[in-house]
């Protein structure tokens, strides 16, 4: 299949790292998607896309801890 963003690139399964947001916490995630090997567009399926609804749900309500990677700061 090709894209529907860039309309050049092939369409191929492979893993995805998706950033959940909740509120000014973010959590990184892989993921099983197809994503266009030209602009990296990624298509999810609907399974993929309610496991991420209740990823975002579980880390809302602290039922997931996850391990720092970094800092943000914030500039004035």
């Amino acid at each position: 299949m090709k894209c529907v963003i860039c309309k050049t690139g092939e369409v191929t399964k492979s893993p995805v790292q998706v950033e959940v947001k909740v509120g000014y916490d973010h959590l990184l995630t892989t993921v099983d998607a197809e994503s266009c090997v030209e602009c990296g567009e990624a298509y999810y399926s609907i399974e993929t896309l309610k496991q991420l609804d209740r990823l975002r749900d579980e880390f809302a309500r602290k039922q997931i801890t996850a391990r720092s990677v970094g800092t943000v700061y914030q500039v004035p």
